[in-house]
């Protein structure tokens, strides 16, 4: 159950970085798009060895096709959205004096909202 909560934090933390990002960048897309866009990416990123790229090609098809983007703001919103999580989550570390990075894409975000709901 617990594992279940942690992973609805992170894809709704996820999709908060999308949204700061989309705005940003000028696109309009809603918060509930970029959460799907996030759950189907991390379905997505759970295949072994290669899911990390699938993942990230099928969020850039569903930014461009559901969030109305071209490619080019598709691609800048996903990099805007990890340099935004790893400032984010840098800053929330020196923060409360933790550690908070690992190798997931939404894990430091998880682990930031679960010291936080604490």
């Amino acid at each position: 159950m617990i594992s279940l909560l942690s992973f609805v934090v992170a894809l709704a933390v996820q999709a908060l970085f999308f949204y700061l990002a989309t705005r940003i960048t000028g696109n309009k897309t809603s918060y509930g798009t970029l959460f799907v866009i996030a759950l189907i990416g991390s379905i997505c990123s759970a295949i072994p060895a290669v899911g990390f790229l699938i993942g990230l090609i099928v969020v850039l098809f569903l930014l461009v096709y559901w969030g109305k983007m071209s490619w080019g703001s598709a691609i800048l919103t996903v990099l805007l959205a990890y340099v935004l999580a790893f400032i984010i989550t840098f800053l929330l570390g020196l923060l409360f004096g933790i550690a908070l990075f690992s190798s997931g894409s939404a894990a430091p975000a998880a682990t930031a909202a679960a010291v936080l709901l604490r």
